[in-house]
């Protein structure tokens, strides 16, 4: 009986023991396939002082990145594609147009034509690749067509009058749109600048200080380059034949009392000044009809506040032939 319980309780030992070792595979082969994981990662291990345990501490790795940005060249090019100047800009960074100095570009072609900047091709705000921009121009020519009308006086009074006066500027702007050539399509547009044009000297007391003949300059207004010249000519004073300042019924009587003088005596002179005066339709004859043109002149003068001359009332076109 004894015999029987000792071999019943050995191979219970046994098979604890058995169990035991199977535990420890299984612990063993989790510590090694843990190990295996963890191995992928930078590992640091500690062991406790208290007992045989591993503490793992898992350290990320750090990132590198690229601490300069990438530059592009953004080149800029005059109207005939020749380099102005080339900015080197960072990736994202707005481009400083203010930088160009477009004023380089600013040229005269003639003595009335005038060429600037008007824009560049494209405009990228900012940088994110390599740009070359070609400038834009604008091109203004001033054209003088026809002079004023008017260009006979009988007064120094007043100014000189740029009536009829036709001066234009054609203006060409490039567009950043180009044509089946590849150029640059070209807008034009013409304005009639006529009415800013000025005068020098502007006042005919002025024009004519030394003679009855000046030559008037005309130039565009803000301009001190002249766009064209004309001669005026004065016939001062017409029609008063007493020198009293005033063209009247005294200024009839005293044409017809020369014209009865010079028609009853062949040997009767008149100066060149007293003819000059009296010979109002300029025939080249002081008779009744430069008496009746002074009446009828004095007639429509009296009742008008304004300055009225001698052109109101005769056709010198016509009597003198165009200039």
């Amino acid at each position: 009986m004894k015999i029987k319980k000792l071999t019943s309780a050995v191979i219970s030992v046994f098979f604890v023991c058995m169990a035991a070792l199977a535990v420890c595979k299984t612990s063993s082969d989790f510590t090694v396939n843990h190990g295996a994981a963890i191995a992928a990662a930078t590992v640091n291990t500690t062991k406790t002082s208290s007992a045989d345990e591993e503490k793992t501490t898992v350290t990320a790795e750090p990132t590198t990145e690229p601490t300069t940005l990438k530059k592009y060249l953004i080149k800029f090019l005059d109207f005939d594609g020749k380099l102005m100047t080339t900015l080197e800009v960072e990736e994202g960074d707005p481009i400083d147009y203010r930088s160009v100095d477009v004023s380089s570009l600013h040229k005269h072609l003639g003595v009335n034509t005038e060429q600037d900047f008007s824009s560049w091709d494209i405009n990228p705000p900012f940088a994110d690749k390599d740009y070359t921009l070609h400038a834009l121009s604008k091109t203004a020519t001033i054209t003088f067509n026809k002079p004023p009308k008017k260009y006979r006086y009988f007064s120094a009074k007043g100014n000189v009058i740029l009536d009829g006066l036709d001066v234009s500027v054609k203006m060409s702007v490039q567009k950043p749109e180009k044509d089946k050539n590849g150029n640059y399509i070209v807008e034009e547009n013409t304005v009639d600048v006529s009415a800013s044009c000025k005068a020098s000297p502007s006042s005919l007391s002025e024009a004519f200080s030394k003679s009855d003949k000046a030559t008037i300059t005309v130039y565009p207004l803000g301009d001190k380059k002249s766009i064209c010249q004309f001669d005026i000519i004065c016939y001062r004073n017409l029609g008063d034949v007493n020198e009293d300042g005033n063209i009247n019924a005294m200024d009839a009587s005293a044409v017809l009392n020369i014209y009865a003088n010079m028609a009853a005596s062949k040997s009767y002179k008149v100066s060149d000044d007293l003819k000059k005066l009296s010979d109002v339709n300029m025939d080249g004859a002081v008779n009744a009809r430069d008496a009746s043109y002074i009446l009828n002149y004095y007639a429509v003068t009296a009742t008008s506040s304004e300055f009225m001359d001698w052109e109101n009332f005769l056709d010198y076109d016509k009597i003198l032939g165009t200039k």
